[in-house]
């Protein structure tokens, strides 16, 4: 597993103040099967798997949190209009907290014989700690608990216990991981019946090499990540990359996302970030496909 820097010792403290201002309406993230958490994921449109390598591992990869490439602290929040996540994290723990659109399956599928499934989406709030071990040298697993309070409308709100699991596993420059989210299905109560979160899994592969001063998470990123599972009738995979210039001041992505099942819809996403002064950086991102609105984000990070 890589060797985290010496930490810098100082006290830092921080007000952040986001203000969005777009022309693109958010997109309804119920239509992409990963997403919404981490500006540097959702820029590269979701190929974040094998990288995972900021605060966003919490929900991307558990095990993520133990390739600190320049830091030992890492914490971000980042904002849409339908979506908010707040994480901070070091090398072997993290905390986090977010608000997103989940994908949700009734609980009674196919029982009348139609073979139809309803399919909603429920906006969950999330709070949830994630731990990681190695268990040999370059592979290392991580797992994220989660408290799940949710609920679909004219029905009582209800909070849960959900967890996520992940592996990620390094041969020099080449990480290779694999995450697994709503691995206990909560059920909330909808007018149709009980409806179950859709369980879903994904695997990644990653060409990340690192060196300072090129910035924290460069000099670039080439992934890609593939869903395991299918939700919503969309099996996704995704393509990003990630370059970071000016010894680490100004960081692009992009990347592409598409589905294998049904129609690809594919969507393309850009992002940027910009490093301030006292480690801190400001970033954003914006997705489009055919079909759905435009998507957005805007975030801040600190690392040291």
């Amino acid at each position: 597993m890589p060797s985290p820097s010496s930490p810098v010792c100082r006290a830092a403290t921080i007000i952040l103040a986001l203000v969005a201002c777009t022309v693109f309406p958010p997109r309804l993230l119920s239509a992409q099967t990963f997403g919404g958490v981490g500006e540097r994921s959702q820029g590269m449109a979701g190929a974040f798997v094998a990288v995972a390598d900021d605060a966003s591992a919490v929900y991307w990869n558990p095990a993520g949190l133990a390739w600190p490439t320049g830091s030992t602290f890492d914490a971000q929040l980042s904002v849409a209009r339908d979506a908010v996540f707040f994480g901070a994290a070091l090398p072997a723990l993290g905390l986090s907290y977010y608000r997103l659109a989940t994908v949700s399956a009734s609980g009674n599928r196919k029982k009348d014989g139609s073979g139809v499934v309803e399919i909603r989406p429920v906006t969950t709030s999330n709070a949830g700690v994630t731990i990681n071990q190695t268990v040999v040298n370059r592979l290392v697993i991580g797992s994220t608990i989660r408290m799940v309070h949710g609920g679909f409308d004219n029905q009582p709100a209800a909070t849960t216990v959900d967890f996520d699991a992940g592996a990620m596993f390094s041969v020099g420059n080449v990480r290779a991981g694999v995450t697994a989210r709503n691995l206990r299905q909560p059920e909330f109560q909808s007018d149709a019946g009980p409806l179950s979160v859709s369980r879903q899994a994904r695997a990644g592969v990653a060409f990340v090499p690192r060196s300072l001063p090129t910035g924290v998470h460069g000099p670039f990123t080439l992934a890609f990540d593939a869903d395991l599972t299918r939700t919503a009738d969309r099996r996704e995979a995704a393509l990003g990359t990630e370059y970071w210039m000016v010894k680490g001041v100004l960081g692009a992505r992009a990347g592409v996302r598409w589905s294998t099942v049904n129609d690809p819809n594919p969507g393309i996403s850009g992002g940027l970030t910009v490093k301030l002064p006292h480690s801190l950086f400001v970033e954003g991102h914006v997705t489009n496909n055919k079909i759905d609105d435009a998507e957005w984000g805007v975030g801040a990070r600190i690392t040291f």
